[in-house]
């Protein structure tokens, strides 16, 4: 993309542990979609006070979403639910998704291994009598994990600037894939 095309005004949703990254790499991959005119959503836009089921409304809003993988993500439930959300939405075909793994190794995640599956294990500990929830956590993550992905390790050569550049471009790719469909079923209604 040129950068002089503006994309179309399709919302992108980041699911990430907001603890671990939000001051830091989503605080930056934020400022880089806004500057890339990218309407995107994080919880933090959220009102403080509303309900945070209101997360599933935004994510039904998106056309997108980014999964921020991290070692800490399965340390929260609330990543997890966004998880199961998004999972369904992309198989209704109302979402594309876009999996990041940023310093995990994307064997530990697919297999719920290292730090990620050691959060993973004490998720399915505190919440073991909700067998159907982590049932559909362990699917979602699978779903997710097995789609092409955009990794950054820490022995990675390439900057973490260029790293967020990367994320800009293939969601315009992906803007630009939705725009493209949206306009063929508009055209095809006449």
């Amino acid at each position: 993309m040129d950068g002089k095309v503006k994309p179309p005004n399709i919302q992108v949703f980041i699911n990430f542990r907001g603890d671990q990254l939000r001051n830091n790499f989503i605080g930056y991959l934020v400022d880089a979609l806004q500057r890339s005119e990218i309407n995107v959503f994080i919880d933090n836009h959220e009102q403080r006070g509303e309900e945070l089921n209101n997360l599933f409304k935004r994510i039904e809003d998106s056309g997108i979403a980014i999964v921020v993988f991290s070692s800490r993500y399965t340390e929260s439930r609330w990543c997890l639910d966004e998880l199961v959300k998004i999972k369904e939405r992309v198989h209704q075909g109302l979402l594309k998704v876009l999996p990041v793994y940023y310093k995990v190794n994307p064997t530990n995640v697919k297999r719920l291994k290292g730090e990620f599956g050691d959060h993973f294990r004490d998720k399915e500990y505190m919440y073991g009598s909700e067998e159907p929830r982590i049932k559909r956590w362990k699917e979602a993550i699978v779903f997710v994990s097995h789609r092409f992905a955009l990794v950054y390790d820490e022995k990675s050569s390439t900057l973490e600037i260029d790293f967020l550049a990367t994320i800009i471009n293939e969601v315009l790719k992906m803007l630009q894939d939705i725009s493209t469909v949206e306009s063929g079923q508009a055209e095809a209604q006449f």
